[in-house]
């Protein structure tokens, strides 16, 4: 709720007399709410859940490897904090690297919260502040992270507003922490990234509600429609928009301009990471061309006519990646502008004239209505004079960029999972591909180290990217669309299988796409790891870059798991919950299952929950 102002002049009472008093009422909790009791810690502050914290770090003590054994946050240092020395401000290493792992944390609940607060706010804009959190007619629970840690039960999008200013606050109280000459003990920076990690899932929760809500994405719907992924996906002789990042904002007036336009069999509208996830939950047409290993590779191969950036995940060199294949950008956050010029005040027909006709190769809209129209109209018109960057590299560039190689190792060494790229290359020297296409992809993550190492300016991946030409356009599967929240008929049902031991447990598999290798790709463990749990009954719950990656393999029957296993929160199921910020929807099942099974309470009662 906003703040209410009381004004009094003047009050004359039999016991009371009051002059000119101002009153402002910031926040008001209803600890008699009929929905639940309010437990013991409603919206809680870095230290509120200390002590819960202490005692379980008691009992499992952090373990430390560094990196690194300096600190270089100040202008004291840079200080060797080597061999139990001490920094110039008292720190010592685990206390650094405690401060690390605090940092990390915050960056997250920081982006995940500011992506929030966009949806919300634009949600708002576009549907107005009473849109409902209507998540279906099987879920009554719908936002167990925020009863759990809020204590409050919001109910529209204007309600989502004050858990944001809650956030928003602990942020800066986080940041704060981090600062020179603030927290010094390790366990209490370890405290304060619990805290972090546990304020993250509030506003994932937040984001998720809201597009969710506005822009009418699946409820729980455990038969969620399955779509295509991988590069081979891609229809390439259509004018191409790559969208790119973790906000569906921008994305959404991209797909509702083709939608109106009637565009959908003349362009082709596809993605990478979270934001093309989030896009086939509203509308199946976009083609999800595959997680972030995938971005510098198809960014390269220059397919796309447009790329259109939004936040998190996106590569720094994107704009410069683009500009050496042709194609233009659009960025569209004030987090990520990429030195472009500001064209968010101009009209839509200006800026595309300038990108079309003035050499304009990319822009900044923070006006998101525009963003549709200028990324189709100028997709459009440059696509057909881009024909030839759309192809796979030359023979010459092929043989230029052997002929130059001299099998130095340098690639290998600044590989982070060491593939045997020297060895490819020798055989690609001789005639033989084959180890080349099978690095592309299976193996090569997609960082670009390799190219940026070699001393003779080979081009690696693209060496790569010409041996894998046949297998790229056959890279097609099967993934299903993100199914949003689980359902609390899907709790009441495995909530006695899992305390009985029928059902092991349920297992969150999330992260990004950063993988070690192994011998059948880098995607492989992940996806034989879903499997084999799948197959022994365990509740399989996936987001984001995980989501996609384990689809890439087949059974003998030519199918992924998504299409060998059921998508509802059951015994061997395996349920993709949508983008990165659909990780409440895991921990909020887990939470649900205390509160619909064992009947505990959720409101603002964390330790108990968590202990559960």
């Amino acid at each position: 709720m906003g703040k209410d102002k009381l004004s009094i002049d003047k009050l004359d009472s039999e016991n009371l007399s009051i002059e000119n008093l101002d009153l402002t009422v910031d926040e008001i909790i209803d600890e008699s709410a009929d929905w639940e009791p309010l437990g013991p810690t409603p919206m809680p502050d870095m230290t509120s859940l200390r002590d819960w914290d202490r005692k379980l770090m008691k009992r499992y003590r952090p373990q430390y490897y560094p990196t690194c054994e300096q600190c270089c946050f100040c202008g004291f240092g840079v200080c060797d904090l080597s061999d139990g020395k001490e920094g110039a401000c008292g720190l010592r290493l685990h206390d650094q690297v405690a401060r690390k792992n605090f940092m990390r944390a915050t960056w997250g609940v920081s982006a995940h919260t500011a992506h929030a607060r966009d949806v919300v706010d634009e949600a708002i804009e576009k549907f107005g502040s009473d849109v409902p959190l209507d998540m279906g007619d099987h879920v009554t629970v719908e936002a167990p992270n925020i009863r759990l840690v809020c204590g409050t039960k919001p109910e529209t999008l204007a309600d989502l507003k004050d858990v944001l200013d809650y956030l928003e606050k602990e942020i800066v109280q986080e940041v704060d922490a981090l600062h020179t000459g603030q927290e010094g003990d390790n366990i209490d920076f370890e405290s304060k990234a619990l805290n972090a990690g546990m304020l993250d899932h509030v506003g994932m929760e937040v984001a998720d509600l809201a597009q969710i809500a506005a822009y009418d994405m699946p409820k729980g719907d455990p038969e969620a429609p399955l779509v295509d992924t991988g590069m081979g996906s891609v229809d390439r002789e259509k004018p191409n928009i790559l969208v790119y990042g973790h906000n569906i904002v921008g994305a959404e007036d991209i797909m509702r301009y083709a939608e109106e336009n009637e565009l959908w069999d003349e362009i082709e509208i596809s993605g990478l990471c979270c934001t093309v996830l989030d896009m086939t939950r509203v509308d199946q047409h976009p083609k999800i061309v595959g997680s972030l290993a995938s971005a510098l590779k198809f960014i390269r191969s220059g397919v796309a006519d447009v790329i259109v950036t939004d936040e998190q995940c996106v590569r720094a060199d994107t704009f410069r990646e683009a500009n050496e294949v042709g194609s233009k950008v659009i960025a569209t956050t004030s987090k990520i502008c990429f030195g472009l010029p500001d064209r968010s005040d101009d009209s839509a027909a200006e800026i595309v004239d300038d990108m079309i006709n003035n050499g304009q190769e990319g822009v900044l809209i923070t006006d998101l209505e525009k963003v549709g129209e200028v990324a189709v109209k100028v997709a459009q018109k440059i696509s057909d004079d881009r024909k030839e960057a759309k192809t796979s590299p030359s023979k010459e560039d092929l043989e230029e960029n052997l002929d130059n190689c001299v099998l130095c190792g340098f690639c290998e060494r600044s590989c982070p999972n060491d593939l045997p790229i020297s060895e490819a290359m020798k055989e690609a020297k001789n005639g033989n591909l084959e180890k080349s296409a099978d690095l592309y992809m299976n193996h090569c993550i997609g960082c670009g180290r390799c190219d940026e190492s070699c001393p003779n300016g080979v081009e690696i991946m693209k060496v790569m990217e010409k041996a894998a030409e046949k297998e790229i356009k056959e890279e097609k599967y099967r993934v299903r669309v993100g199914r949003g929240p689980i359902r609390d008929t899907e709790i009441r049902d495995v909530g006695s299988p899992i305390v009985m031991g029928e059902i092991p447990g349920v297992v969150g598999l999330v992260g990004c796409s950063n993988y070690p290798d192994a011998d059948e790709g880098f995607r492989e463990p992940i996806y034989r790891l879903a499997r084999e749990l799948a197959e022994r009954n365990y509740i399989i719950a996936l987001t984001g870059c995980h989501a996609m990656d384990i689809a890439y393999f087949e059974n003998e029957d030519g199918e992924t798991l998504y299409e060998e296993f059921p998508g509802s929160f059951e015994a061997g199921g395996v349920v993709n919950c949508g983008s990165c910020v659909s990780n409440s929807h895991i921990t909020g099942a887990a939470i649900k299952i205390a509160n619909i099974f064992a009947r505990m309470g959720l409101r603002g009662n964390y330790k108990e929950i968590a202990d559960y």
